[in-house]
């Protein structure tokens, strides 16, 4: 809006939501613009992904010998740096080179984030894109959450302050030809105190309801109710702790709780913020009754001693069975057990719609990471679903990249996953590929879930 933005000798500052300035034509000669692109190029890059982005990096640019990336990187720590200063008044800008180069091709994406890292002043990109990059090669993300979108521009500099509120992403490329190149990094200066972390409310757990054990028969797959499959799928979770049940729901009852979760009636409702998560969630009220009485399921007490029947933990003060009872003996499983008792098996749980734009990213302050828990999944949808589409929950230990389990969305699964206080989780970001790949014809875009998390 004209209200907060101001065009000053070709460039164009930005007040809302923070504080940018977009440089158009940021460097005069072609002839050396071309020659960086070329040099960029040439670079070595490497695959990044994770919760956050997915893309490709070169390595620091601090130390390249390259021609032109060397006087593009000079320009921009020394003149450029002491230009920041005086307009910025930051006069602690120091003269430490923080910069790379990244390739963002089809289905590259980076979430959502605020960029605070100690000393991290003033951020930057220079986009070397295509002339001809449109709206159409790279969306610009959920309009309801977007304040400002910047379309890269071919030769234009975007910077902007860091700062607890200035949170920003780089949009998915669409374009199956188009390669988005930037420079990208930040001026460090001094350390400027932060406020502490928002810590969100911890969703409320509930003991379990009261309802009939054959209540499982009218629902489950009469296989894993059987004495030796569910010794079998115990043995295999004591050992991995966790475990994929393939078409978990009886079939009649699958296809009507399919049916029902595409009921227009539902109120779906976008759950935030986007430097956490971004999916759907149904309001329970508004389901269609089938869809309430298998979350009833999911929260009754026949569910808590199933569950206790096949992962050996605490969920119930009894099995499903006497037969269970020596199993439940012979379980060591040391994982809350040696432990004396002091709280009542709660659970708490959702229903999720999962669409292209779909994630949630790992975060210090999500309160369902600080207790021992069973997180148990069970997929509605997602026919002919391709790891390539993202949608898949991995797990990774606390502040390590390895992944410990990924579990992908099959179709009328059950996933079992037993977490400790050091395990983090998160969905990938549903990309464009859910909805637009042409190699499979008979299959989903989109997937639901019932996602419950267990205490003991």
């Amino acid at each position: 809006s004209k209200n907060d933005s101001n065009t000053e000798k070709g460039a164009v500052i930005h007040t809302v939501p923070f504080k940018c300035c977009v440089i158009p034509n940021f460097i005069s000669d072609e002839d050396i613009l071309s020659r960086l692109e070329t040099e960029l190029l040439a670079l070595k890059f490497f695959e990044k992904s994770n919760d956050l982005y997915k893309f490709h990096q070169s390595d620091d640019l601090k130390k390249s010998s390259k021609s032109h990336i060397a006087l593009f990187r000079d320009a921009l720590y020394r003149d450029f740096r002491l230009w920041l200063q005086e307009i910025t008044g930051y006069s602690d800008l120091t003269d430490q080179v923080d910069m790379s180069c990244a390739k963002y091709e089809h289905t590259d994406v980076l979430l959502c984030h605020d960029d605070e890292l100690e000393g991290r002043r003033i951020a930057y990109i220079f986009y070397l894109v295509p002339k001809d990059w449109t709206a159409n090669d790279g969306e610009h993300g959920q309009p309801d959450q977007i304040t400002r979108s910047l379309l890269p521009q071919w030769n234009s500099l975007v910077f902007f302050e860091v700062t607890p509120t200035s949170y920003h992403q780089v949009s998915e490329v669409l374009s199956l030809n188009k390669t988005r190149l930037s420079i990208s990094g930040w001026f460090h200066g001094d350390n400027i105190d932060r406020p502490e972390p928002y810590q969100g409310p911890h969703p409320k757990a509930e003991t379990a309801c009261d309802l009939e054990d054959e209540v499982l028969l009218e629902w489950i797959n009469v296989m894993y109710l059987d004495q030796g499959v569910v010794k079998d799928i115990r043995t295999r979770f004591k050992d991995d702790s966790e475990i994929q049940l393939q078409e978990f729901l009886k079939e009649k009852r699958y296809q009507e709780v399919l049916e029902a979760l595409g009921d227009k009636s539902i109120e779906w409702t976008w759950k935030g913020p986007a430097n956490k998560r971004h999916f759907k969630e149904a309001d329970l009220k508004s389901v269609p009754a089938i869809v309430q009485q298998l979350a009833k399921v999911m929260q009754s007490q026949p569910m808590f001693k199933f569950l206790r029947t096949l992962t050996g933990l605490e969920l119930a003060a009894v099995p499903l069975s006497d037969e269970d009872e020596s199993s439940d003996e012979d379980d060591d499983k040391g994982k809350n057990s040696n432990t004396e008792k002091k709280h009542v098996p709660c659970c708490h749980g959702r229903i999720r719609h999962w669409s292209h734009g779909c994630y949630t990213l790992v975060h210090d302050t999500d309160p369902e990471g600080a207790e021992f828990a069973l997180d148990v999944i069970i997929y509605i949808g997602g026919k002919g679903w391709k790891s390539d589409y993202g949608g898949y929950t991995t797990y990774l230990t606390s502040g390590e990249d390895e992944e410990l389990l990924t579990v992908h969305p099959q179709e009328n699964s059950l996933a079992l996953v037993y977490r400790d206080k050091e395990t983090v989780r998160f969905v990938k970001h549903v990309n464009h590929s859910s909805h637009f790949d042409q190699g499979i014809s008979d299959r989903d875009n989109d997937f639901c879930d019932f996602c419950f998390i267990y205490f003991e």
